[in-house]
């Protein structure tokens, strides 16, 4: 892995433990394996519909995946995949599921990056208030940011959210990176980001919004109920 790809994502670790702990030390003292988890299971994407995003490795059912956006991958036939930790890279085609509504996509990871580490889904509903972690690819570029969760929404009165509304900064590009807790465990995908418009007209970007990895679980485990096996 090369130094400071590791050093970029330890700054992302190391904010979000910082703001979560009480003393300093305790987030200087962040194992270096986790820091270089989250560089390697950071994907950047690229397509043959003409888009590029970002995506994040998990495992399903002892399985390893790609967790993206459904945009960044909609009629593309392939797609080229290549780690931020160290630089490994592979072409997938065929996805293994997803969902327009709420724009998630699974593909299997090649075998040969099937060396690469897995973040796995977090089933927690994190508190508004909590801080998160973005590592993603905004322009192709790698970009690591951190914020607070801002709101959860829902169209129904159901317990599971199917937005999650973050202060983490995100761009184009972004879209099918992760969203990390403190412990690096995966609670959502970037999808979007909001925008308004100032009283003279010009677009301002508001908060970042995502899928959370709860309702991820949940589509999964209907999934599997169904019959559908990885």
């Amino acid at each position: 892995m090369r130094p400071w790809n590791l050093i970029r994502v330890q700054l992302i670790v190391l904010l979000i433990s910082y703001h979560s702990s009480t003393s300093i030390s305790r987030a200087e003292n962040q194992p270096d394996a986790l820091r270089a988890k989250v560089a390697h299971a950071t994907l950047l994407i690229t397509s043959d519909n003409g888009y590029q995003g970002s995506g994040v490795i998990t495992r399903i059912m002892k399985r390893k995946y790609v967790l993206t956006a459904h945009h960044v991958v909609e009629g593309s036939s392939k797609i080229r995949l290549r780690s931020w930790g160290d630089r490994s890279s592979g072409i997938t085609t065929q996805p293994h599921g997803w969902h327009r509504l709420y724009d998630i996509a699974v593909y299997p990871l090649p075998k040969e990056m099937n060396h690469l580490p897995i973040l796995p889904l977090s089933p927690r509903i994190l508190p508004k208030g909590e801080k998160v972690g973005v590592a993603a690819f905004p322009g192709g570029k790698f970009m690591d940011t951190t914020g607070i969760i801002r709101e959860y929404r829902s169209p129904t009165s159901g317990n599971i959210p199917t937005e999650v509304i973050f202060t983490a900064a995100v761009d184009k590009g972004a879209s099918g990176g992760m969203i990390i807790d403190k412990h690096a465990n995966l609670v959502g995908i970037v999808t979007a980001y909001e925008y308004y418009r100032s009283s003279d007209g010009y677009k301002i970007k508001g908060d970042s919004v995502g899928t959370p990895s709860v309702l991820i679980r949940t589509l999964i485990e209907e999934k599997v109920k169904q019959g559908w096996r990885p």
